[in-house]
């Protein structure tokens, strides 16, 4: 059963839908875009395959033949040759490239009692007085794979703890050359042979989409994602922040129970839009964003799903083109970041709306993590 708190905030939040107007507003809660260091070194290469799965529900995965089926409480995942990267933190601190021990805002709890799975999972939190003291708060860890892949699913558990802010930006995922880095580039359209990257954030609508960077990517200044002055829809002023895919339809994430989430992303073939974005929650498929699906419209920077563009510019709906993500071969997946990012005066923003629906937030926002799995082929939730 959803506490009363959710109850309220699902009944408030279905009476407020866009009205008409000349363009979409960033559903990421506003504030700039930062934070996310990377790292260097990588090295080889893996095969892997488009798969959706199953779709089953609860802890299982539905009877698809993924790594979970095969591998039972995901015990000897670890050395199967599809996975790039395994931590369900029982070792400790080691698997990260950083940190290597507690920071101020990441520590890492022996506590069974709370874990998802066996004794030990990874806190991220932050306060309001933290931010305070510094306007800025990237609650980070970061891996290079040793492998990097045109193909990339991660699959992890998360509980947002409380009520609370959402972190203004949170898991990315980031492809590469050997000789590029995304650290800290907002308002940036990154180049073809250089990279791409993209955000798994939670919204202020308590549910899930993507904000993506690459060197296709539309600029939010224009209706049709120029940046041309004049434009229809001329904001006046010109700016690259991530393109906005949001899934309608979707249930508010449980606060205080652990959730498991998986995305794939695919890499596009050089000179093809055949890239892709998938969402699974709780092993059942939120959405799968490529070449003829969904249909939609976009809008300045963000793709809205058929029928959820509510703005009197939105163009006729026809089916996503797919992602043109890089222009090289040499750009593959290779680096994931549990990075719960927040800005002063975006969590602030977000404390008032909650209090504005007669709500009684947290000024601490905590969200944990277990049972972290990188890998060329589909995971699905870990099956005891």
């Amino acid at each position: 059963m959803k506490p009363i708190w959710m109850v309220l905030l699902m009944v408030l939040l279905a009476g407020c839908g866009a009205t008409a107007s000349d363009g979409p507003q960033d559903d990421a809660g506003g504030g700039s875009d930062s934070g996310g260091s990377t790292g260097s070194g990588d090295g080889g290469s893996t095969g892997g395959g488009d798969n959706d799965g199953g779709s089953g529900s609860g802890s299982g995965s539905g009877g698809a033949d993924t790594l979970s089926t095969r591998y039972p409480g995901d015990q000897g995942m670890a050395a199967d040759e599809s996975v790039l990267f395994f931590d369900d933190f029982e070792n400790g601190w080691g698997r990260w490239d950083w940190p290597t021990q507690d920071t101020r805002y990441l520590t890492l709890e022996n506590d069974a009692t709370g874990a998802h799975s066996g004794n030990r999972y990874l806190r991220s939190t932050v306060t309001e007085a933290d931010l305070v003291a510094d306007n800025y708060i990237s609650s980070s860890t970061g891996k290079t794979f040793d492998k990097k892949s045109d193909v990339l699913y991660v699959r992890f558990y998360a509980k947002f703890v409380g009520l609370a802010p959402n972190p203004g930006h949170w898991v990315r995922f980031a492809a590469r050359s050997d000789s590029w880095n995304s650290s800290g580039l907002a308002n940036t359209v990154p180049p073809g042979d250089g990279g791409f990257w993209f955000d798994l954030d939670a919204t202020n609508q308590d549910d899930f989409m993507f904000y993506a960077y690459w060197h296709e990517m539309r600029s939010g200044r224009c209706n049709d994602g120029t940046a041309v002055p004049g434009c229809e829809g001329d904001q006046g002023t010109t700016y690259y922040y991530g393109n906005v895919f949001h899934p309608p339809g979707q249930s508010p994430l449980p606060r205080d129970e652990w959730v498991c989430i998986e995305v794939l992303a695919k890499a596009n073939t050089v000179g093809q839009s055949d890239g892709e974005l998938a969402l699974w929650v709780d092993d059942q498929l939120v959405e799968h964003y490529r070449p003829g699906n969904p249909v939609g419209s976009w809008l300045r920077a963000k793709f809205f799903s058929e029928g959820d563009c509510n703005y009197s510019s939105c163009p006729d709906p026809s089916p996503f083109e797919g992602f043109n993500f890089r222009s090289s071969d040499q750009v593959r997946f290779g680096q994931l970041f549990l990075d719960a990012y927040n800005e002063l005066g975006s969590f602030r923003n977000k404390l008032q709306r909650l209090r504005d629906l007669g709500l009684n937030p947290s000024t601490t926002q905590t969200v944990l993590y277990d049972d972290v799995v990188a890998a060329t082929q589909r995971i699905g939730c870990r099956v005891d």
